[in-house]
């Protein structure tokens, strides 16, 4: 064994070991069941502008109301007694806003999209504090602890103010939870190790000014263990009102005790996954994990911890999860496989789990935690035996299409392909770059009349019946009759890929596979859209007079 694997498998070692020194304690199989539901009708002036996600239960003037983020550019507050919209606050002029946390009703934090870095810096406008009226109170800048900066030798220009970023607030802190990967570089890479970045920073609000700590995010990964970075860090607030994070390839959860500068550490793990491994290069996105951690909530009604995992259904074939419990102490109690609830807000009398149910309604779920009859360990192993079924099954079925080019065996297995020239593009629906997979059906729909007629083969990849017959219905890819239909997710799992899933596309002459590929969004317009609409990045489809389908070359975009 080389000293290089030797480190690798010694510091892995190191990362994943997660023992709870502590006394065990009984577990059991918990869920949260519904005991109530209130259902809200949103205000018409509210509907279809879409809630942003993060939302906040507090208490005004004695009684439970739901705050809602309405498309970044209002503060809608709810009664959750009678469902009564009571209040709203406009914040358009602030910029888009992407996170706030109300104190009271003088003391609302607004954080709005910073879109233009540098100009940010010099003009903060990013982070407010304003009143119940939508009074700016004060504008906060990004003053930053010189020593600290010294001390660490960080690059302030790397560290504030992450775009976009969502927060939490602890302690009269504010602590961004946006992570650092476009200046940290790719997870696992020399340049990620060679440039660590501090695994916290927070905003004195009293002081009006930032903190950095001494400790390295991502400090224990070596180089050469790769794991996605821009997925790999999730921050949310403990039960000692200290920022906690949470690495989705980790089984630990880290509070930040930033008065001591200190790191806590608490074993968070499933009890149905071992070590998530890395992988065999850089990623930027997680497609390639067989599975992730979430965020660590503390549910204040019950005094418990929550976190999640979830399953990728490239490995599973299917997407699935499950919900793990821990006391206030963190020590694990159990989990539950494919959970329906779960307790988005939380105060000291009320778990709630709020969704959107329609265009103009939110329904507020009233959760109680339940002991389950179940015996834990029976389940446990029932709940592993189902995912190594569903993870074999898909081997097979992955192993069946890989023997050759995966495209043209899927496509042979639904229709019959009579040319020995074709080509075969592949859209992974609603996954990848958005505005790829925009720019292949604009130039599909443009050109279907000559290109319904031409050896093109299309493949659309979706993981359930439901949402691949709503894209083709919402798209109009119902116009063409050579497409086979993968329902279950197939293709997505064989794409062979660290990149996003954008469009890919097969060329095929006299029968041998000249291009297999996803390309990058740089090469989209160049590259793929010509391929499309062409027998080649020269040339392009027409029909004649006569209606039948011609060759013009020399064809540039």
């Amino acid at each position: 064994m080389n000293r290089k694997l030797l480190l690798l498998i010694i510091s892995l070692v190191a990362l994943f070991s997660c023992r709870d020194n502590t006394k065990p304690k009984e577990k059991f199989v918990y869920d949260y069941e519904v005991y109530k539901t209130q259902e809200i009708l949103l205000a018409e002036e509210d509907r279809g502008k879409g809630i942003l996600s993060y939302k906040q239960l507090v208490d005004v003037d004695g009684k439970d109301v739901v705050i809602l983020n309405i498309g970044g550019k209002s503060l809608s507050f709810y009664d959750l007694g009678n469902g009564a919209k009571i209040h709203d606050i406009f914040v358009d002029s602030l910029g888009k806003m992407k996170s706030f946390y109300f104190i009271g009703k003088d003391s609302i934090f607004i954080g709005c999209s910073n879109f233009r870095h540098e100009m940010e810096l010099a003009t903060p406008q990013a982070l407010r504090l304003i009143d119940w009226d939508g009074n700016v109170k004060k504008i906060y800048g990004y003053e930053v602890d010189q020593d600290e900066l010294n001390r660490y030798k960080y690059d302030i220009n790397k560290l504030v103010a992450p775009e976009n970023s969502a927060f939490v607030f602890c302690q009269g802190n504010i602590i961004p939870c946006e992570t650092y990967s476009r200046s940290y570089g790719l997870l696992g890479t020399k340049e990620s190790v060679d440039n660590p970045l501090p695994i916290g920073i927070r905003m004195a609000t009293k002081e009006n000014k930032y903190h950095v700590s001494k400790h390295r995010k991502y400090a224990y990964i070596k180089e050469g263990m790769y794991y996605p970075t821009n997925c790999s860090m999730l921050v949310n607030k403990s039960a000692n009102d200290l920022p906690i994070f949470k690495y989705r390839y980790s089984p630990m959860a880290f509070e930040w005790d930033f008065e001591n500068d200190s790191i806590i550490g608490h074993c968070f793990k499933s009890a149905l996954v071992d070590t998530i491994m890395p992988l065999p290069q850089p990623a930027e996105f997680g497609h390639e994990l067989p599975c992730y951690y979430g965020p660590v909530v503390y549910d204040e009604c019950n005094q418990i911890y929550v976190s999640t995992i979830f399953f990728n259904e490239k490995i599973y074939g299917k997407i699935k999860w499950a919900i793990l419990f821990a006391d206030k102490d963190f020590q694990y109690i159990g989990e539950k496989f494919e959970y329906e609830y779960y307790p988005s807000e939380t105060k000291k009398n009320l778990a709630l789990n709020i969704r959107k149910t329609s265009d103009s309604t939110i329904t507020a779920y009233y959760l109680k935690l339940v002991k389950t009859s179940r015996d834990y360990n029976r389940y446990i192993d029932s709940c592993r035996n189902v995912l190594q079924a569903m993870k074999q099954n898909l081997e097979d079925k992955k192993n069946a299409l890989l023997d050759g080019c995966p495209p043209i065996k899927f496509v042979k297995s639904q229709m019959e392909i009579k040319e020995s020239n074709y080509k075969i593009l592949t859209i992974y629906c609603n996954d990848g770059c958005q505005g790829c997979e925009k720019g292949a059906l604009g130039t599909l729909l443009a050109n279907k009349e000559v290109l319904n007629k031409v050896p093109l083969y299309i493949i659309l990849s979706a993981y359930n019946p439901e949402h691949l017959d709503s894209y083709i219905e919402t798209t109009g890819l119902s116009y063409f009759d050579k497409v086979a239909k993968d329902s279950t997710g197939i293709m997505k799992t064989v794409a062979k890929t660290g990149l996003v899933l954008n469009p890919r596309i097969t060329v095929v002459n006299d029968g041998m596979v000249i291009l297999d590929t996803i390309y990058q969004a740089l090469d989209i317009e160049d590259k793929l859209l010509p391929q499309i609409a062409g027998p080649n990045e020269n040339s392009r489809y027409v029909l004649n007079d006569n209606g039948e389908v011609s060759i013009v070359y020399s064809y540039k975009k």
